[in-house]
């Protein structure tokens, strides 16, 4: 396809831009050609971005960050064409299996073995490894543990003598009672594809029966399935403007300038609401685990590309040194460290006042199915959600349609033999 092509060239051209200066030198590229990384954007990757940059002296680290669909879509594109212009790969629990399973990642093993004791790796817990291992070899340093929360007004709940919501029809009945013209009744996420995702999956898991069945038939056009997405749709009557098209940051954003009352985000956006520069809201939002349970949970990493001509070990260290217990605790006000000695710490549940809502939230979270084709399949299963959503389909067809592509796509790749 021609259009495609012109595409990944240009996608190529931006992360080729940065590592113009990686000539080779017999064959090798030269000792001072800067690290090139590629990551999803919030304030807890920032914030390991910056400590990349300075993990090794003498070494330059070119951070590129953008929202997760960018970064996703440039590293699938770069890596696909083996290009040695991503060194260092964000990923997180779903795309890592889809970049471990096309061959596009490093395994790190032999390297996790080799520095375990100079970086304490042993202080990562198997719940953290396990998300970044496919076929039984781990691709990823885990850098943070993300679960989704339920964040609600303190002030405006106190007034009206509610507590927060512990089933699906408690919160669907707060978001009309908390709905005005001036202030939505809750934040919806729903751009596409991983925003959608994220609502999909508490609403699937909570009201419905989750996304497969065990040999990985679709199960979230069920009748329950069904239940789920017609509760979605109502509940985005009481939305804020412009949710199809909302994202993380938008909806934090809606809720810092006290544009809706309540809803389901990131635990990593926590600490934006007591942001006084950003914040007109600060010290007024709780948070809880969501009503009914089984929000999703993620895990945030970095891995090594398979087609660098860096040094692996240089780039371990790096991921090792930027995921250290010191820099864990000095970001704990923005992330949710996978480090045990620092996560179980109850000073930070003291000095913190989110990590009790967190804590309570990873106690029923759930991943999303550890399908390599995942988001591929999300590609359908977005669209038609939103199209029940704004009432082009009804909800039973839309899913049954979004099924149908997905049997066919997982068909296609040899699942159902």
């Amino acid at each position: 396809m021609p259009g495609f092509d012109l595409d990944r060239r240009r996608a190529l051209g931006v992360l080729g831009a940065a590592a113009a200066t990686t000539a080779l030198v017999g064959g090798t590229a030269r000792a001072q050609a800067p690290v090139q990384m590629i990551s999803h954007r919030f304030p807890a990757l920032e914030f390991y971005a910056e400590k990349m940059r300075g993990a090794v002296e003498g070494v330059e680290v070119n951070t590129q960050l953008m929202p997760f669909d960018k970064a996703n879509e440039l590293a699938t594109i770069g890596l696909s064409s083996k290009a040695d212009t991503l060194d260092i790969v964000y990923a997180n629990d779903t795309t890592v299996h889809k970049y471990a399973k096309n061959g596009w990642l490093m395994p790190l093993d032999d390297l996790w073995a080799k520095f375990s004791d100079e970086f304490d790796l042993a202080d990562f817990p198997e719940r953290a490894l396990a998300p970044y291992r496919y076929e039984g070899k781990l691709y990823c340093v885990p850098h943070n543990v993300n679960v989704m929360l339920f964040f609600y007004r303190r002030d405006l709940f106190e007034e009206a003598g509610k507590q927060p919501p512990a089933t699906m029809a408690e919160y669907v009945e707060l978001a009309k009672e908390f709905h005005t013209p001036m202030r939505a009744g809750t934040i919806k996420c729903l751009k596409p594809i991983d925003a959608t995702m994220n609502e999909a999956h508490w609403y699937f898991n909570t009201i419905g029966d989750g996304w497969f069945d065990q040999d990985w038939r679709p199960v979230f056009n069920s009748e329950n399935g069904v239940k789920a997405i017609e509760a979605l749709k109502e509940v985005t009557g009481y939305a804020q403007r412009g949710y199809a098209t909302a994202a993380n940051d938008e909806c934090t954003l809606a809720l810092q300038q006290d544009l809706a009352a309540m809803g389901l985000q990131w635990a990593s956006r926590t600490a934006a609401m007591d942001d006084p520069t950003k914040s007109r809201v600060v010290d007024l939002i709780d948070w809880a685990a969501a009503p009914g349970g089984h929000t999703r949970t993620a895990t945030d990493g970095y891995a090594i590309s398979a087609f660098t001509r860096q040094d692996p070990e240089l780039l371990f260290r790096i991921l090792a040194t930027s995921s250290s217990a010191a820099n864990m605790r000095e970001g704990a006000a923005m992330l949710v460290p996978p480090r045990d000695s620092v996560l179980r710490d109850p000073e930070l549940a003291k000095q913190f006042r989110q990590y009790p809502g967190i804590l309570a939230a990873l106690e029923t979270a759930v991943p999303t199915p550890p399908l390599p084709e995942f988001y591929e399949a999300g590609e359908f299963i977005t669209r038609r959600i939103l199209q029940a959503v704004a009432g082009e389909m009804e909800v039973k067809a839309a899913l049954d349609a979004a099924a149908a592509e997905t049997t066919q796509l997982l068909e296609s790749r040899g699942y159902y033999r």
